[in-house]
């Protein structure tokens, strides 16, 4: 018993680090001049590929049920569409740490999406999470001199994702009863590739320039398929599968501070005592939820 939780554990604090990495590796990509849509389409096709070999391979992919094709459209339409769009577009405005620390207050909103969806009862130290959660956000989005240094629109599109987010884990919710967490993500993310090809058309065919993928984008979009894009979401879903859905959101606090590593080290983003702050007001507005 305590061995599958150890498992378990360790498979959510690695799906965490991934997904922290995203975070980094997606601005390392936009900085380069690969295009939003460009990037999400070609990081789908590499999990897709990537997920389809390892299903395929194992034979354990299901097949979906005629009468579970609504939901997986709709987990689809969550996550990637939407969620990659206000995620890889609000990177282009703000910094990798903002985004990770706006994306880690997915589980407090979780509670209240499930009271809606399925009359679960929200506590008070859920809206006590909320009301210091936005304090901590202020902290990281506003200078002493209370002067905004950040892209209001950025955070706008990232809270898109952030909603994006909570509905995938209210149909996850409900699937992952049926289906095993592997199948899930290949499906979702195969569907994701045909949502984004015609985007990829419309918006940014007449921007795509071979030549931006240098060795070091290349890795770095390969990393975003093969990490974040499917293990952390194969992790993610056997958490929830085995804890619930608010046990494991809960880990998702560790997002902000290991992105924030990440890009220290990596992309040499300052980290100000503020913003420091910040992050551990949104961490413990979190925990405390």
């Amino acid at each position: 018993m305590w061995t599958n939780k150890l498992l378990i554990y360790f498979c959510l604090v690695l799906a965490m680090i991934f997904w922290g990495f995203s975070f980094v590796g997606t601005k390392i990509s936009l900085d380069g001049n690969i295009q939003p849509i460009t990037l999400v389409l070609i990081r789908l096709i590499v999990s897709g590929i990537f997920m389809l070999i390892l299903t395929r391979s194992l034979g354990i992919l299901q097949n979906i049920k005629k009468k579970d094709i609504k939901w997986f459209l709709l987990i689809a339409f969550f996550e990637p569409l939407c969620y990659f769009l206000g995620e890889t577009y609000g990177l282009q405005l703000v910094t990798s740490t903002l985004g990770a620390v706006l994306i880690s207050t997915i589980p407090l909103f979780v509670p209240w999406a499930a009271w809606i969806v399925f009359r679960e009862k929200v506590s008070f130290l859920n809206l006590l999470g909320i009301v210091i959660s936005i304090v901590g956000v202020l902290l990281i989005i506003f200078e002493p001199n209370i002067s905004f240094n950040v892209s209001l629109l950025g955070i706008a599109l990232l809270f898109i994702a952030v909603l994006s987010a909570v509905g995938y884990t209210m149909v996850l919710r409900h699937i992952i009863k049926t289906y095993s967490p592997v199948t899930i993500i290949t499906w979702q993310n195969i569907l994701g590739i045909f949502a984004f090809v015609p985007l990829f058309f419309v918006c940014d065919v007449h921007l795509f320039n071979i030549s931006l993928f240098t060795p070091k984008i290349i890795i770095t979009i390969l990393c975003l398929g093969i990490f974040p894009s499917s293990l952390s979401y194969v992790f993610y879903s056997y958490a929830v599968k085995e804890f619930g859905v608010n046990r494991s959101t809960v880990f998702t606090n560790l997002i902000p501070v290991i992105t924030a590593i990440f890009a220290y080290i990596i992309m040499d983003e300052e980290l100000p005592l503020l913003k420091v702050a910040g992050i551990l007001v949104v961490i413990f507005a979190l925990f405390i939820s």
